[in-house]
């Protein structure tokens, strides 16, 4: 019997142990390539089918990633596989996304981070990212989630700006601006300290009633405020309001609501200090109504002293010459034979004559005394005929059949503004023909004068110099009325004066 050799056989038992071992190896690998393979899969499934960019990276290189994250970065797919990922990012940007990515990874940060990145064809795009430990094909790797949030960037910082502008434009604006919503400060620009004392930040979110003087004013410039712009976009108003520091202040203020609607109840307001300006407009006010007082002292002096001027040129040169002429005459009577000296008696009275004729001229110059006699309808009718006599004009003259009903001084006043205008008529016109239309319309009296000449410019009408129309104006305005000049080139200019009956007249 032969025996088996026993070395072979051990061989052969050794061989089997090995291929079964063999066989396990094999089946545990085909097992671990089946599970890389499932895991790969399972990536590029979730991967591909995600909204935002994913990527995987071992060795700080691109193993895989999405189509999103391949468009916004400007490559293909296989493009960016084996790529270094510090090579897309931003060089200003790489140490702070990969401090960042780092922290997350440790599960130190959880919020995403933003960093820059130059795209294939050398754009910059703004990303924000996350990221992941994980292990791939078994291995230490990492998982990113990107975005692309460029536009979001760019509207984020034209937002930004918008809101830079806003602000500086308000803090370049001299007066208080404040938003309200509900009576209550929502923003305030700096200059609320140079108006109200306050800064902006100790307003915020407090009540308007902080700068109003009580709860009255508080409530009745609401009133105001929101009736108002329930109708319409903005209103003004001036009103009275509160410094910090107690005083009474008075603003102009300008309310506009924010949208097309009031349902918030959202308002933005403009405060102007004008309290020095009112004061100012207080005393020039007062002081404008000492002038017209003074001036209107003045005009009754002269007009007395051109009366009583009046008065003893017609008395008592009036009557000097009528003494000397009778004299004249007399002397004329017993010279009968000498006949140079009758006829030297003869010019010398022709001469009496004419210098009384003078001496009544000038005496109704300077106060006609129809004007306090008849009144001013017949003052007027006289001035028209001597104007008609004395330049050649004609003079048509449609007056009011009763008197006018002004009392002594505005009548003055109307008489030696129609003085001016004829005197104007003469000097500048080159008409042939006035117009003079007197009226009452109401509670005024109205005074037309129209020329046919060559016309007033603007430039006359509005030269300093202008003595004439500045004291018509003058005149008129101590009376509360006022003059309008009116002029065509070559149709004349109409001059038309308007006096309150009453209201006008001073006491």
């Amino acid at each position: 019997m032969e025996y088996p050799d026993s070395n072979s056989e051990m061989s052969e038992v050794q061989l089997l142990q090995t291929l079964s071992d063999l066989r396990e190896k094999m089946a545990a690998l085909e097992k671990e390539r089946s599970e890389h393979l499932l895991e790969q899969d399972l990536y590029k499934t979730l991967a591909n089918s995600s909204q935002v960019g994913v990527y995987i990276l071992q060795d700080r290189k691109f193993q895989f990633v999405n189509p999103h994250i391949a468009e916004y970065a400007g490559y293909r797919e296989e493009e960016m596989v084996g790529m270094e990922s510090l090579s897309l990012i931003h060089p200003d940007d790489r140490l702070t996304a990969r401090k960042n990515a780092i922290r997350m990874l440790k599960g130190q940060r959880f919020s995403p981070y933003e960093f820059r990145i130059i795209t294939g064809d050398g754009r910059i795009k703004w990303i924000m990212e996350t990221s992941t430990p994980i292990y791939y094909r078994g291995k230490r790797a990492v998982l990113g989630n990107s975005m692309n949030i460029t536009g979001q960037k760019e509207a984020r910082n034209r937002l930004e700006e918008l809101e830079a502008l806003e602000s500086s434009i308000l803090d370049a604006i001299p007066h208080a601006v404040v938003g309200l919503h509900n009576r209550r400060f929502i923003f305030a620009n700096n200059a609320v300290q140079d108006v109200f004392g306050w800064l902006p930040e100790e307003l915020i979110g407090r009540s308007v009633r902080l700068i109003y003087r009580n709860d009255a004013d508080h409530d009745e410039i609401a009133r105001r405020f929101y009736d108002s712009l329930e109708k319409q976009r903005t209103y003004s108003t001036e009103f009275p309001c509160r410094h910090k520091d107690g005083h009474e202040i008075i603003c102009l203020m300008r309310a506009s609501r924010i949208g097309e609607r009031l349902t918030e109840r959202r308002i933005v307001v403009t405060y102007e200090d004008i309290t020095e300006r009112k004061k100012a407009e207080k005393e020039l006010e007062e002081s404008r109504e000492k002038m017209r007082n003074l001036s209107i002292h003045l005009q009754s002096v002269r007009e007395e002293e051109r009366t009583r001027i009046a008065r003893e040129i017609h008395d008592e040169l009036g009557q000097s010459l009528t003494a000397f002429k009778m004299d004249l005459s007399w002397l004329g009577k017993r010279m009968t034979s000498e006949k140079l000296l009758h006829d030297k008696i003869k010019a010398m009275s022709g001469l009496v004559d004419r210098t009384i004729e003078s001496v009544h001229r000038i005496s109704a110059d300077l106060r006609p005394g129809l004007l306090d006699d008849l009144g001013l309808v017949a003052a007027m009718e006289w001035q028209a005929k001597e104007f008609s006599a004395r330049s050649g004009i004609a003079c048509e003259a449609d007056l009011e059949a009763e008197d006018v009903p002004l009392d002594k001084e505005p009548a003055t006043a109307v008489f030696r503004i129609f003085q001016e205008t004829l005197t104007n008529v003469a000097r500048h016109s080159n008409a042939t023909k006035v117009f003079v239309r007197l009226e009452t319309k109401g509670d005024k009296v109205i005074l037309e004068v129209t020329d046919n000449g060559r016309g007033i410019t603007q430039k006359q009408i509005n030269d300093p110099k202008s003595f004439g129309i500045m004291g018509m104006r003058e005149r008129a305005l101590l009376w509360g009325g006022d003059v309008q000049v009116i002029g065509s080139r070559s149709r004349g200019t109409t001059v038309k004066v308007s006096i309150p009956l009453k209201s006008g007249e001073k006491e």
